[in-house]
């Protein structure tokens, strides 16, 4: 049940690529990031106004610089349950201040780990998931006004036995019209959808994906009344005036390009290289972990968040659950998950790949024949390198096979010669190639035969002068940014010396008085130069499977990559670990995410 199955070109499916990322690494990485993130700290305080025009009375907003002005002081050094005769709370309640909110982003440190939710659970279905809120600090303050009787609160998150969450319940179908992301506007959308192939698996860029659904279920604040407007402010409108006061500060501030949420980035150590295949459109679907028999278990850090992925502007298909697992448990401390490519898309680099390289081993013939006296033959062949554009074949069968080549050229010319003798000559020169994918390995079967047909007085000698067959093994690899590495297994091509043993026959050798073996041993000789074609044609294709035009894989800023390989369906399938450093207090609990800190370095706004 493991992404050795993958088989995204099946009808159901037709992504061109695919990541899918577990549970467990995706809260290992966001618990990390929150964990050394320091934010911008939001503050709202809000007072009781009334409307002059209408008279009626409403909660509005001040500026709480503007409060500390007015009333000397800082309302959050007032003690919980301070008396009604403190000089600041007195002077609250003459500008009629209700209640206010200070919290800032990131994970808090005054609880254990296991106080402490996972930022998302995969638990809903096939696109919605649960977002859990949790803030480094979260104050409310709440002044209570009862006839005259003054009741003031200043609880913190700090002060109880576990941490305040707010939950969403996101819908991640991109493509669906009743969810969050259908109302957002287009610059939104497309902040949301983020194409960039470096900066679009971050996890940073998956949080603000998150941030785009109401709250769905109220955190339960110790000391606060769930009935005040302090808890239904604070509920209601808290989460939208914070993001929308982080947008408005990385507009102004480090972060002009307006990108919602944390001013967080990972930045690789050296920058990567651009990648092969460029998104132009994305959706979100979760897996669920199967058991042996394809089940779906209960198992949510074994769940997988997966980017549907096309390029090329091809059509997003619907969003349909795996039959396989992407990671399985045996391998959860590995890795991460699994980026996959659709074998055509892989395919068709290859073929863009290899078949420019063809005509260095396709070519055209041309032959004549003549005699010199009755007993010695004159002849002459030729090769010219084939022009215009030669291009492998994809072939579908369900094999190994995924590219195939054939080229035959031939020409033949034949005179009555001199003294009553006569001949004719054939000069037939084929190319058959084909491309396997299988476990990590590209292999390369390619066969060159010049075939000739010699006939002078009716003594013939006819065959395959030549024929090599190479196989060429290129074994993968991939490096941390998600380049290909190629290397030629066993160093060289295995080419094999098929030639046929021409014989002349005895006719043949007495008509020409016997120099027909050596005119087919010097045919044979000329004809060896079509190993050095065949051997330059191998080595063309690994200098440009590791040339400037190699394949690499998007989201090198964001992933170390390790294992590649082919699947049983040819997709190609390279094992991804985040990149982001795990931060100290989370090292022992989150094992899982096994993050390379020597990968990226972090860069905080």
């Amino acid at each position: 049940m493991s992404a050795i199955q993958s088989n995204l070109s099946a009808s159901q499916y037709g992504y061109d690529m695919v990541v899918g990322v577990t549970q467990a690494s995706i809260n290992a990485t966001m618990k990390s990031f929150l964990d050394k993130y320091k934010g911008h700290e939001f503050v709202m305080c809000y007072v009781y106004q009334t409307d002059p025009t209408t008279n009626k009375g409403s909660w509005v907003s001040k500026p709480f610089e503007d409060i500390k002005q007015e009333i000397g002081g800082d309302p959050f050094s007032i003690p919980d349950g301070a008396p009604s005769d403190n000089a600041l709370l007195q002077k609250l309640y003459q500008m009629k201040f209700g209640f206010a909110f200070r919290a800032s982003i990131g994970l808090p440190t005054e609880f254990p780990l296991d106080k402490i939710p996972n930022v998302i659970v995969l638990d809903k279905g096939n696109s919605l998931v649960t977002y859990n809120l949790v803030c480094k600090n979260f104050e409310v303050l709440n002044l209570t006004n009862n006839f005259g009787d003054i009741t003031w609160s200043n609880i913190s998150q700090s002060s109880q036995s576990e941490p305040w969450v707010f939950s969403f319940n996101v819908n991640l179908d991109l493509r669906s019209s009743d969810s969050a992301f259908a109302y957002l506007p287009k610059s939104v959308q497309d902040k949301v959808k983020n194409l960039s192939p470096g900066s679009m698996f971050s996890v940073q860029q998956l949080y603000l994906d998150l941030n785009t659904a109401g709250l769905d279920s109220a955190p339960s604040i110790s000391g606060l009344d769930p009935t005040s407007d302090a808890y239904i402010f604070l509920t209601r409108t808290f989460i939208n005036s914070y993001f929308k006061d982080l947008q408005k500060n990385n507009q102004s501030g480090d972060n002009p390009d307006g990108n919602f949420l944390l001013g967080y980035s990972i930045k690789p150590s050296k920058p990567g290289p651009t990648p092969s295949i460029v998104p132009t459109d994305l959706n979100f679907l979760v897996s669920p972990y199967l058991d042996s028999s394809g089940n779906p278990t209960k198992d949510y850090d074994m769940y997988t968040l997966n980017y549907l992925i096309m390029a090329d502007d091809h059509h997003m298909p619907a969003a349909v659950p795996f039959g396989w697992n992407w990671v399985e448990k045996a391998n959860e401390a590995n890795f991460n998950g699994v980026m996959a490519i659709k074998k055509a898309a892989f395919v068709d680099y290859l073929n863009k790949l290899f078949s420019p390289q063809l005509n260095s081993v396709s070519f055209s013939t041309s032959c004549s024949i003549d005699c010199v006296n009755p007993v010695k033959m004159r002849y002459n062949i030729g090769m010219q390198a084939a022009t215009g554009a030669l291009k492998y074949q994809v072939v579908n069968d369900g094999s190994s096979k995924v590219l195939t080549y054939s080229y035959t050229k031939s020409s033949n010319a034949s005179k009555d010669f001199c003294w009553g003798n006569w001949g004719n000559i054939t000069f037939k020169y084929t190319v058959d190639s084909e491309v396997h994918l299988t476990g990590n390995t590209i292999q390369v079967i390619t066969t060159t035969t010049a075939w000739m047909h010699v006939n002078v007085d009716g003594g013939v000698a006819e065959g395959n002068f030549v024929k090599y067959k190479s196989t060429v093994d290129y074994q993968l690899g991939v490096d941390a940014y998600g380049q290909l590495k190629v290397t030629l297994v066993g160093g060289k091509p295995n080419v094999k010396d098929e030639s046929d043993d021409i014989n002349p026959g005895v006719w043949g050798t007495i008509v020409t008085a016997g120099t027909y073996k050596g005119f087919i041993k010097e045919i044979k000789g000329y004809l060896t130069v079509i190993e050095t074609f065949l051997s330059n044609y191998n080595n063309q294709i690994l200098a440009m499977l590791n040339g400037s035009h190699v394949w690499v894989f998007p989201g090198g800023k964001t992933f170390v990559f390790k294992n590649v390989q082919f699947s049983n369906n040819q997709d190609l399938v390279a094992d991804v670990t985040y990149a982001e450093p795990t931060a100290e207090r989370l090292n022992k609990t989150m094992t899982a995410a096994s993050m390379k800190k020597e990968e990226a370095e972090l860069q905080l706004h």
